[in-house]
């Protein structure tokens, strides 16, 4: 299994700075990332005067310069808070299945959207979510059981990786 740490450093490197007017795949992660911790952004791929007001949230909270443009410091800190699973303080992947709710699902739901699922980030693990999990599953060529455990969160960490890139 990748370590956290280096698919956090790599993913840093990967990304671009962006700017309030830019558009792309880079601003819908950013979009899903700022709705991990807390944001309600709509995921248009569209960089804003709503994305801009998060980012600024954000970097405010976080004791950067406010300045609205997501640099490696603002991305560094945004992937540091979105990377490892919010639920568990020890740092593992719970095992997720339908009714469970909570960050983790949020946390799972963003990571399906990096890889070109369509979810509504909710935090509820319903019966969209486990088709996006079966559908993942099967394409991956792990059991398609919509039960998301260790085998299918290292193939979601890796294809996530490999989408950033």
């Amino acid at each position: 299994m990748m370590e956290l740490t280096s698919i956090h450093a790599e993913s840093v490197a990967a990304l671009p700075t962006l700017k309030p007017g830019q558009t792309g795949d880079d601003v819908t992660y950013l979009q899903n990332r700022l709705n991990l911790v807390g944001s309600a952004l709509k995921i248009d791929g569209i960089f804003g005067s709503g994305t801009e007001a998060a980012v600024k949230k954000f970097q405010k909270e976080n004791k950067l310069k406010a300045d609205g443009i997501v640099g490696q410091k603002t991305w560094s800190i945004l992937l540091q808070m979105t990377t490892a699973p919010l639920d568990n303080p020890d740092g593992s992947f719970p095992i997720l299945k339908a009714g469970n709710t909570g960050n983790s699902v949020r946390d799972l739901q963003t990571r399906l959207n990096n890889i070109e699922a369509n979810l509504v980030v909710d935090g509820v693990f319903g019966p969209k979510t486990v088709a996006a999990v079966k559908q993942f599953q099967s394409k991956f060529g792990l059991v398609a059981d919509g039960i998301v455990g260790p085998k299918t969160w290292r193939e979601i960490l890796k294809q996530e990786f490999l989408y950033i890139d």
